[in-house]
């Protein structure tokens, strides 16, 4: 059930205007992320006079608000909201031989638990119970942080009991010195799901956090990623140091995990502050554990795309050899281009890639899930900023963009149409303890490879002001790699009692699938009052897809055309009427919405279906104040949006 509104919403016409890079802070808790997002918003007082058409906009698919299906179960509580405030760590996993669904958190801090203990929890009835156990000891020294874990269950064993969870994230010394560089270890920790064969191991990272995609493959190894660096992107230059791939080995002789680091040092181009241009690392490893990619989005130091675009390095050989793959202009992709508006003074359209995830397929290719806006300018000294979104319809597609055999393709899942949750924006907390979020993009696959999730959170933007994401939902979009066949974006949450109430969600690593039925297991978290308050985690029970869910020309395929063809109104400005032309190659349904520029929906009306042609649109600006608005015209699923001016 949506709960009060906490935070403020303060965006109106800066939604036009763009966002400027900035890299994660990785310090003390509290400052874990001094900025949430990959991007943080730079407020432009103007309107970019685009009018771009996005008509192959999917809009998302809702479930009834009679809908019962989607319930909670209580997990556990955590001390706080610190250890689930990225998405791209993994506590979330699921085993489906030995029927284990498990997820690994940080203790509560009560009786009997230290705030720094790791416990796993698991489930064997499919989410519906859940038993605790207590795996990790917080240290006088070292206290543990942020966990991922991951089931390491051995050839051919159906026995919950003889399977193994393996537990991984980052441990700091306590220092709360300035600048002090805390995150000096890690914890490697090994437990047979039964509670006994405990193994904890520490090893020094020198300030990296082992906490990324931590994903397990049939060869019984363990792949995480981190990465050193040093300045903060705003009082000193942000420069990386190491890229540092961990691999653990199960060693069937002692039941315990050997542990191995492999160090690269990738490099970038220099933005005009100094700051090396990327923003951050993932990995991905096929399930035989042979081929494995770690990637970012950035500016390469050799070929400078001037934009943040996916630089990518893979092995073949088990992480033995690394190469950089070639690097890819995605501005060639029509696919992707024909949602975004050009830069600034300029026809040219260039994508900015952010908030990756990705996994890899049954045939050993990647596959990036990123949402993507349109770079704001060719200039040089503006390289690192996308528009808040990326077309006028006021969206930012997600696509699936991977690999073939013959190149690169991009598959549109869906949009965002809210905005991320500056901490400087959100009223949960305050000052430097305040705490935002974003949308929480993470990537899933089926234990065969053969089908690809995609899931993220974002406002039903029919109950709200503006475009800020302050009462997310859940939206999962699955795509079939084989047949090409895609689900619609479903919002699974609309309707039910979490209701625009999904906070810091996760994705299993591994989605379920039984007799056609694909079910993805799901977290969030019940918040305190402030974000230091003790949380309470929660299973979400519900979340599926049917093979019947995967159709045809979901949205837009390459060989789809635009259907709709809208004029630009006349007379423009206005005082009392005018008219807009909408041309149609097909019959549709078409209605028209207009929008003032705080974001308000001031004007509605759905004129049925209208066959193929011309049809002429009168507007009147009775009961509209002067100024600036947008009118958007939906015929089918092409979105067409456009600005006037009242007298």
């Amino acid at each position: 059930m949506r709960k009060v509104l906490l935070f403020a919403l303060t965006l109106g016409i800066s939604s036009w205007g763009f966002a400027q890079n900035n890299y994660k802070a990785r310090g003390l808790e509290k400052n874990y992320h001094k900025q949430l997002t990959d991007t943080e918003a730079t407020f432009n007082p103007s309107i970019e006079s685009s009018t771009i058409v996005s008509s192959n906009r999917i809009k998302p698919k809702t479930i009834t608000n009679g809908n019962k299906a989607i319930s909670t179960v209580k997990i556990s509580t955590s001390s706080n909201v610190y250890g689930y405030l990225t998405e791209s760590t993994t506590p979330l996993t699921v085993n489906s031989d030995i029927g284990v669904i498990h997820f690994t958190h940080r203790g509560a801090g009560v009786v009997g638990q230290a705030s720094g203990d790791i416990l796993s929890n698991q489930s064997r009835d499919g989410g519906a119970t859940w038993t605790e156990t207590f795996m990790v000891p917080n240290g006088a020294v070292l206290n543990n942080r942020y966990p991922s874990g991951v089931i390491y269950n051995p050839s051919g064993n159906t026995i919950a009991d003889s399977a193994y969870i393996i537990a991984v994230g980052p441990s700091h010394d306590g220092n709360t010195a300035p600048n002090a560089n805390v995150w000096q270890h890690a914890f490697l920790s090994s437990m047979q799901l039964d509670g006994t064969d405990i193994d904890n191991q520490f090893i020094p990272t020198y300030g990296a956090m082992y906490d990324i995609d931590v994903q397990i493959t049939s060869d019984n190894k363990i792949h995480v990623i981190a990465y050193n660096y040093h300045g903060d992107g705003e009082n000193t230059p942000f420069l990386l140091d190491t890229v540092r791939l961990l691999t653990g080995t199960w060693n069937t002789t002692s039941n315990t995990v050997d542990w191995a680091e492999t160090l690269l040092q990738p490099s970038f181009i220099l933005d005009n502050n100094g700051n090396e241009s990327f923003s951050g690392f993932n990995t991905a490893w096929s399930n035989d554990g042979m081929i494995g990619y770690y990637f970012t989005n950035g500016r390469d130091s050799l070929v400078d795309l001037r934009g943040h675009q996916p630089i990518i390095w893979k092995t073949t050989d088990a992480g033995t050899t690394w190469n950089k793959e070639a690097i890819f202009d995605f501005s060639t992709l029509s696919e992707i281009t024909d949602y975004l508006q050009p830069m600034k003074n300029t026809t040219i359209k260039r994508p900015f890639f952010s908030a990756n995830s990705g996994v890899v397929d049954m045939n050993g290719n990647l596959h990036i899930i990123s949402r993507i806006r349109s770079a704001f300018s060719n200039n040089d000294d503006s390289l690192d900023y996308p528009y808040y979104f990326a077309n006028a319809s006021m969206s930012n597609p997600i696509f699936d963009v991977h690999m073939t055999s013959t190149g690169w393709e991009a598959t549109h899942l869906g949009d965002v149409t809210t905005l991320d949750i500056r901490n400087s924006d959100s009223d949960w907390g305050s000052g430097n303890d305040a705490i935002g979020w974003d949308l929480r993009l993470q990537a899933s696959k089926t234990q065969d490879g053969s089908k690809i999730f995609a899931t993220w959170a974002q406002t039903d933007t029919l109950n709200i002001t503006g475009y800020d994401n302050v009462f997310p939902d859940i939206f999962v979009a699955g795509y079939d790699i084989t047949t090409g066949k895609r689900t619609e974006p479903t919002n699974f949450t609309i309707g039910t009692d979490i209701d625009g109430d999904c906070y810091f969600h996760y994705m299993s690593d591994i989605i379920l699938y039984d007799n056609g039925t694909y079910t993805i297991p799901m977290t969030k978290i019940d918040r305190g009052t402030l974000p230091k308050d003790q949380v309470t985690i929660q299973y979400i029970t519900g979340i599926s897809f049917t093979d019947a869910d995967f159709i045809d020309n979901v949205g837009v395929s390459k060989s789809i055309k635009n259907t709709v063809n809208v004029s630009q109104n006349r007379p423009n400005p206005f005082n009392g009427t005018s008219q807009i032309d909408i041309n149609l190659d097909k019959a549709a349904n078409v209605s028209i919405d207009i929008i003032n520029i705080t974001g308000q929906k001031v004007y509605t009306n759905n004129y049925g279906t209208l066959n193929a042609g011309t049809h002429t649109i009168t507007i009147s600006s009775n009961n509209l104040a002067s100024g600036i608005y947008f009118y958007t015209v939906q015929a089918g699923n092409n979105t067409v949006t456009k600005k006037m001016i009242v007298e």
